[in-house]
């Protein structure tokens, strides 16, 4: 494991990277910066298997699981990284010590994200405590946001993401992927059920390419092969899917 690097202003950012070099560190570069721990006396704790990095992402909730989940299977970012840094700040004359849930990067947009119960965030201590975060993170570049247990278990998304996810570690040949590209015309949007039933597309590599970000369907409509399957985003771009992310073949 590399050697922590800091960043200093009103608040202290501390890395641990894969490099030792200060200059352009990036996301994927980072590792988390403590041991997972288990938060809950039910021992709830997890892995998610990114196939993309090729590791598990290891979840201390079943909230950071599930959004773990929806992060691998819709927001196509182009790094991420759990527990990426300790922010050190003083506040009212006391030092604290403040560890991210996530960090998701999307080209020069670098979100980091707070995972926590709906109850926990209406109280006031945690509103005005993550709202100095907010503003400490900022001054460092950073966006930030609190991802909610009632926002990460909408459905039908959370549902569709668990059947999605089944098909990534599907290999899709060169061949197959050039067959489903010539089978959309122009900004077009097909059925699953119809592309099945073209020669040499299967169901598992449709939904392989949705995985990659190639291809595109409405995670707010309950799944089937009626479904359609679109070249271009659809349906409700919630976070953490921006419109940004669409990958050509």
């Amino acid at each position: 494991m590399g050697k922590p690097l800091e960043a200093s202003r009103c608040g202290k950012l501390i890395f641990i990277a894969s490099c030792e070099s200060t200059d352009h560190i990036k996301v994927d570069q980072l590792r988390r910066v403590r041991k997972p721990v288990t938060r809950s006396k039910s021992g709830v704790q997890g892995k998610v298997a990114d196939v993309t990095s090729g590791r598990s992402r290891h979840a201390e909730s079943q909230n950071e699981l599930k959004a773990f989940q929806i992060l691998l299977a819709t927001a196509h970012p182009d790094a991420w990284q759990e527990q990426p840094f300790f922010l050190e700040y003083h506040s009212d004359g006391i030092k604290h010590r403040y560890t991210p849930d996530i960090l998701v990067a999307w080209g020069s947009n670098h979100e980091v994200v707070e995972i926590k119960e709906d109850s926990e965030m209406k109280k006031p201590e945690n509103q005005a405590r993550f709202s100095l975060i907010r503003e400490l993170l900022a001054e460092h570049g950073y966006s930030f946001r609190c991802w909610i247990h009632s926002e990460i278990y909408a459905e039908p998304r959370l549902t569709n993401v668990g059947l999605i996810l089944r098909y990534r570690r599907v290999d899709v040949s060169a061949a197959e992927q050039e067959r489903i590209r010539l089978a959309f015309p122009p900004a077009s949007e097909l059925s699953l059920r119809t592309l099945s039933e073209t020669p040499g597309i299967t169901v598992p590599g449709v939904l392989r390419l949705v995985l990659d970000g190639k291809l595109y369907i409405d995670w707010w409509k309950p799944f089937g092969l009626d479904s359609q399957i679109s070249i271009t985003p659809i349906g409700r771009l919630v976070w953490p899917f921006p419109a940004s992310a669409h990958r050509d073949f």
